[in-house]
């Protein structure tokens, strides 16, 4: 697609002995030309970083282009150091995928060089088209084939992992891990068909900046997922937070939100075995709902004894199902539930319990000894520790502290 656009570009500039530029609906700077005639600060800083920075994208909002079924005039902004420019809008079939610039300082454009503008933002219009047409088909086979990838079936995950590879939709690079995105909803309501479509937009940003061939993309239900090198999470661990930051700003109606959590599973060795990754991602997810300290970005390999725990079918224990000298501590008193689960984390260490609770450490023998006394367990066995401990984690993941 960028090589077509770039033909348009250079054509147009040719026959209109001018700068040229195509912009997607982002103002993210697609194909230019060679400097040709005028030019200004902003064609500079634009054509360096591949798109306008804040202030001039605020500007150009201001400026209605989204309305716009032809050429407009936009005026000089010196603050900005932007000279005046005509933009046509590039559409195709209706769909609207971006816009053309033209400097014209002196506003010497004369219809009929518009005419040959608004020609050239048509067939840069049908490139687009082609390209979304295209880009749709590649997306639904991808899809289907990254659903099978995740399959509980070794055969359909072998199969699906080979098609990937050969129909040029994944380069394998080692190990690969499932990164994936969850927003949580402030209300009953869930997620709904318009947040999908919101959650795919984000998932392909990142994607698209992960470059071709270099990751997956599933939108499912309730969250979107990424499959990844594990090398491209080396050299770019800003993924995770990239793949949050595109899903809040896509997702918007902030009022329908908490958050969106992010979990990265523990690398696979192979493309076959991503399910593996994804399920750790799913159970990290699990832990950061109900222990905050993970949230918002999580990896399942920082999740200590809660990465055993949160992979056990916990569906439907409920209270019943905890220690029993677990659950009389936590009927009992929450705050000695609390100082215990930290004296445990501590591996016993009073000193340090003591000055993260803000207590004397005699207090915290003091609330030891109590802790021993509601749960009948000696603190001193190593055995009594890890029933209290684990017990302890169980009932954070249920929910029931």
């Amino acid at each position: 697609m960028l090589e077509e656009l770039q033909r348009v570009v250079e054509v147009l500039a040719h026959r209109l002995g001018r700068a040229v530029a195509v912009d997607d609906l982002d103002f993210r700077l697609l194909a230019y030309s060679a400097h040709l005639g005028e030019g200004d600060e902003m064609r500079a800083r634009v054509i360096l970083s591949r798109e306008a920075p804040p202030e001039a994208l605020a500007w150009l909002r201001r400026q209605g282009l989204g309305r716009a079924t032809g050429p407009v005039r936009l005026p000089a902004n010196g603050s900005l150091g932007i000279l005046p420019r005509v933009v046509v809008p590039v559409v195709y079939q209706g769909v609207r995928f971006g816009y053309l610039w033209l400097f014209d300082a002196e506003g010497s454009l004369t219809d009929e060089q518009l005419e040959l503008a608004s020609s050239a933002a048509a067939d840069a219009g049908a490139v687009c088209f082609r390209e979304r047409v295209l880009s749709d088909l590649r997306t639904a086979r991808e899809g289907e084939l990254v659903r099978d990838l995740l399959s509980a079936d070794q055969q359909v995950r072998d199969m699906a992992s080979a098609r990937l590879v050969e129909g040029g939709l994944f380069a394998p690079r080692g190990d690969v891990a499932a990164v994936v995105a969850r927003p949580l909803p402030s209300d009953a309501d869930g997620v709904d068909e318009d947040d999908r479509i919101a959650l795919q937009a984000a998932v392909n940003t990142v994607s698209t900046r992960l470059g071709d061939r270099g990751s997956l993309r599933l939108v499912r239900p309730d969250h979107a997922v990424l499959i990844v090198p594990s090398v491209t999470l080396r050299r770019s661990p800003d993924v995770p937070e990239a793949l949050r930051t595109a899903s809040l700003e896509r997702l918007g109606r902030k009022e329908k939100w908490r958050d969106v959590h992010v979990a990265t599973g523990s690398p696979a060795r192979r493309l076959d075995d991503a399910a593996a990754s994804y399920t750790q991602a799913l159970d990290a997810l699990r832990v950061a709902e109900v222990v905050p300290s993970f949230a918002p970005l999580v990896h399942h390999e920082d999740l200590g004894i809660y990465a055993l725990l949160a992979g056990q079918p916990f569906d439907g224990i409920g209270t019943h199902g905890v220690h029993p000298a677990v659950r009389h501590l936590l009927e009992a008193d929450r705050e000695l539930f609390t100082t215990a689960e930290l004296y445990l984390d501590r591996a016993g260490d009073a000193r340090a319990t003591a000055s993260e609770l803000g207590l004397h450490r005699a207090s915290v023998y003091h609330r030891v000894r109590r802790i021993e006394d509601v749960t009948a367990l000696d603190l001193s066995d190593g055995q009594h520790r890890l029933i209290l401990h684990l017990g302890i984690k169980v009932c954070r993941l249920l929910g029931l502290v």
